[in-house]
């Protein structure tokens, strides 16, 4: 079957046919998710009788409020028989239609050729109500997550005397706020916008000035997300939280810890130059950093055709353990991918990690080569999901010179591999690791918060090899 659009009359309806098919026996409709979006799949059953002989074609017309717009499916043999095998009807199902949020579908659907003029075109019809993005069919579409549908603000608030302090968690897409402050009667209220650009979901404290805070029982925080601007679903639900009180000590107290903090330097920098005076230390551990900052938090994704146990999970493993990174690859969060479904398991691993890196394809080596076909062969469908899904969801943020230092594309072998990967992909930086190796730990680790240390040029600056 090839089904396409056909907005125009069907040709042949100009034509008089000696026998005509049958109208459709049924017809379904329902909402699936593909490739990140929502879309309709409609379903109909052929009505098994010996018109079937002159069935060559279904013709789909879905509307809303306007024009409808129409798919042609035509079928690319004759049928030869009634039913299928096991005397099953034949059903077919097409996918394809995008679908809104609350939003009423009406679904007509007929055989082609149809009756001859002046006859009666047996058609079937469906109709179906999509719901809104709070639902979770919807939720995580790209266009509801756009909508802020997988945004949890998490608000608490603290009355103090003459202010009130509110916290919340913000979103990456919103880079605006409201939080709106009112009496339990709206006989006062005040507005207190707050602008603020944020790579990763991070918490926001904002302290407003008001008179009696204690009266104030509505508290409301307004997004501004891309595609509902001011309109956005409004959260007013927050919890009565206030920070613990800064335990105060004593002035003697802080004179000895101060004392004791700086006997403990002294007896260290004494060790450390008696044994370098000696020759006894070559290398001492103070070269790195006493508090070890946050670790970078990385996202691989890879395309189907690569060696999942020599080369993705080699590289997750070198970057996870020589480089102290939070590494994340689909094949160690099977689980968790099966509870909550890969789009929202991708979209919350977008808005948590620091990097995104697309590995692209190597050829494999003689020595695991049947190895490398046997993991291939098992993941490869998966994969290829994961992959295109992750493309799909994350392509929008190349659009965005903010975003694009979030995406590294990385060749394990030669650049003929960057060839192979989506041509969107050639926007982000490439490293070749074998050539490239300072320059792609510099931009990993010096363009966030690294874990490894900062300002050293050497590799051992940067992991530990």
């Amino acid at each position: 079957m090839h089904c396409g659009t056909e907005n125009e009359p069907s040709a042949e309806l100009e034509r008089w046919y000696e026998f005509t098919p049958s109208g459709l026996d049924d017809i379904s409709a329902r909402i699936v998710e593909k490739e990140g979006t929502n879309q309709l799949n409609i379903t109909w059953t052929i009505s098994a009788d010996g018109s079937i002989t002159g069935l060559s074609a279904t013709k789909l017309c879905i509307s809303t409020q306007g024009h409808p717009t129409c798919i042609r499916c035509d079928y690319t043999k004759p049928f030869e028989s009634q039913t299928r095998h096991g005397d099953q009807k034949w059903q077919f199902y097409y996918v394809g239609f995008p679908v809104k949020e609350n939003t009423i579908y009406h679904i007509d659907g007929h055989n082609l050729p149809p009756g001859n003029p002046n006859e009666d075109i047996p058609s079937k019809y469906v109709q179906l109500s999509s719901p809104g993005c709070a639902d979770d069919t919807m939720k995580y579409s790209k266009a509801c997550i756009e909508k802020g549908s997988l945004w949890d603000p998490n608000v608490t608030v603290c009355k103090m005397d003459s202010e009130i302090e509110v916290n919340f968690t913000a979103s990456a897409l919103s880079p605006t706020y409201k939080i709106l402050i009112c009496d339990s009667e709206f006989r006062e209220c005040s507005d207190h916008p707050v602008i603020f650009h944020a790579k990763n979901d991070t918490r926001i404290s904002e302290k407003i000035p008001v008179n009696t805070p204690s009266s104030k029982d509505y508290i409301e925080v307004n997004p501004s997300f891309p595609r509902c601007g001011n309109d956005c679903r409004r959260h007013s639900k927050y919890e009565l939280k206030c920070p613990e009180a800064v335990k105060t000590y004593p002035i003697g107290m802080y004179a000895c810890i101060l004392a004791a903090v700086c006997v403990t330097v002294s007896v260290i920098a004494a060790v450390v130059y008696v044994k370098k005076r000696h020759g006894t230390v070559r290398m001492w551990p103070f070269s790195y950093p006493a508090i070890q900052q946050r670790p970078v938090k990385i996202l691989v994704i890879y395309p189907p055709d690569v060696c999942i146990h020599h080369t993705v999970l080699g590289f997750a493993e070198f970057l996870r353990e020589h480089c102290q990174s939070d590494v994340v690859v689909d094949v160690w969060h099977k689980r968790r991918i099966a509870e909550i479904g890969p789009v929202q398991w991708l979209a919350i691993q977008k808005e948590l990690a620091d990097k995104v890196i697309f590995l692209s394809p190597s050829p494999p080596r003689p020595a695991c080569e049947s190895a490398c076909k046997r993991s291939v062969e098992g993941h490869n469908e998966n994969s290829e999901c994961m992959f295109t899904l992750a493309y799909n969801l994350f392509c929008s943020d190349w659009k965005n010179q903010s975003s694009l230092h979030k995406y590294v594309v990385v060749s394990l072998s030669d650049a003929l591999s960057i060839k192979a990967l989506p041509s969107a992909l050639t926007i982000c930086p490439k490293y070749f690791l074998m050539k490239d190796f300072d320059s792609f730990l510099r931009e990993l680790y010096l363009s966030q918060n690294s874990s490894c240390g900062k300002g050293r040029k050497s590799k051992d600056s940067y992991c530990l090899l």
